[in-house]
């Protein structure tokens, strides 16, 4: 509960609301998308350098010391947001914030959630996940709507509160690695060995190198890729579409933007409930499927057709949101599937480099494709079917390949 509390916040703030702050930093500092487009695309570099850096910390300082330092730093970033006057201090505030983010957010949280459990694994993803797409719903137009009132420079202190007030002591009170610090089982099902003693806490994995130079480990990038480089894009650009492309209100923009993030909780709730379930490659491709469809509809009905119903929006809004969800449960469950729990944040860390391409070439690429053609409509295309190309290449993933060469190592203490 205190990692949904926490990614909440951090997850929904850091990845989710920016886009609401675009219009008035154009409006102010008159940057193009281009411009700040690049901004973000520092944030991406820097969350591929951090992701296995962020791996090697969290496997040597545990996840709670490793998000308790991150967190504070990150309320000093967002005070340097509120104080930027020029656009390289836009790009060296983003730098440090996707550095410090990764170190907070997902990679730290899946490692603690990979450790905790075993045969609930999704289903506690999907709870923890919850978070991000829950502050995906509501942040981005409570963060409108305090730019409206109060401008967007108090809306950036006010974030750097929250996270004293709240993120910070969650972290350093109900954080732990592994349930064997405070003395529980996996799963929180004691095992006993025949004289009655409980079992010790012994996980397997492939080691790093292992995983790393493995077929399996390069099919899963380039299904990431090819899924996440439009989805970024699309993420990022999906208010300023709506805004300037579609004719939309920034308030409607803002309001369907969160509506579709709010759809990936029924994502991550689906997700882990299927994660569970089914072979989670058949997942993984059900929901490059769901997310080919929102870019499409967006694409038939608004930039083809040149539908002006705002309404339209949740035909993007409800596949896209949904598959968006399933698709951040299933992707760590596969990777511990595929390679185990004994490296896990190591082997993340480094498959997190490929999320960063995504986010380098999708955000500004988009960018600079609405400045050249004064539309998304390449983008929403070239979204769709990278998104069904992977539903073809996730079919192809093996997660039992390499299990008969997996390691043991105990960890009770």
């Amino acid at each position: 509960m205190a990692l949904l509390v926490i990614l909440f916040n951090a997850a929904g703030t850091g990845f989710y609301v920016f886009p609401v702050f675009i219009s008035s930093l154009q409006a102010e500092f008159g940057w193009s998308m281009t411009q700040i487009s690049g901004g973000v695309a520092i944030f991406a570099i820097m969350m591929g350098v951090a992701s296995p850096v962020v791996g090697i910390l969290v496997a040597r300082f545990g996840v709670r010391k490793t998000m308790l330092i991150a967190a504070i730093l990150v309320s000093f970033s967002n005070l340097g947001l509120a104080a930027m006057q020029n656009l390289w201090t836009l790009y060296a505030v983003l730098a440090v914030s996707g550095f410090l983010l990764t170190a907070l957010t997902f990679l730290p949280a899946q490692t603690a959630i990979t450790n905790w459990f075993n045969k609930y694994r999704g289903r506690a993803l999907a709870l923890v996940v919850v978070g991000p797409g829950a502050g995906g719903l509501c942040l981005p137009p409570l963060n409108e709507f305090l730019i409206r009132f109060w401008g967007w420079r108090f809306t950036w202190v006010f974030a750097s509160i929250v996270l004293w007030v709240l993120v910070i002591p969650l972290i350093a009170v109900f954080v732990r690695s592994r349930p064997s610090e405070m003395g529980l089982p996996v799963d929180g099902i004691s095992s006993f060995d025949e004289d009655g003693e409980a079992t010790t806490a012994v996980v397997s994995g492939l080691r790093v190198k292992r995983a790393v130079t493995s077929w399996t480990f390069w099919l899963l990038a380039v299904t990431f890729v090819l899924q996440f480089t439009g989805v970024s894009a699309l993420n990022f650009h999906l208010v300023p579409f709506a805004e300037q492309e579609a004719g939309f209100t920034l308030q409607q923009a803002a309001f369907y933007y969160g509506l579709t993030i709010g759809f990936t909780i029924l994502g991550n709730l689906l997700g882990g409930w299927l994660a569970d379930r089914m072979r989670p490659q058949l997942v993984l491709a059900l929901t490059g499927l769901l997310m080919a469809i929102g870019p499409a509809a967006l694409e038939l009905f608004i930039v083809r057709l040149g539908l002006r119903e705002v309404n339209l929006l949740l035909l993007h809004a409800i596949p896209y949101g949904i598959g968006l969800g399933a698709n951040t449960i299933i992707a760590p469950v596969l990777i511990g599937r595929c390679f185990g729990e004994l490296n896990f944040a190591r082997i993340s860390g480094v498959m997190g480099l490929a999320y960063a391409f995504c986010v380098l070439v999708g955000i500004p690429g988009a960018g600079n494709i609405f400045d050249r053609t004064g539309s998304y409509e390449i983008v929403l295309v070239a979204t769709a079917i990278g998104c069904l190309i992977s539903v073809v290449l996730s079919l192809l993933v093996q997660p039992a390949r390499y299990h008969a060469e997996f390691v043991l190592e105990d960890r009770s203490v």
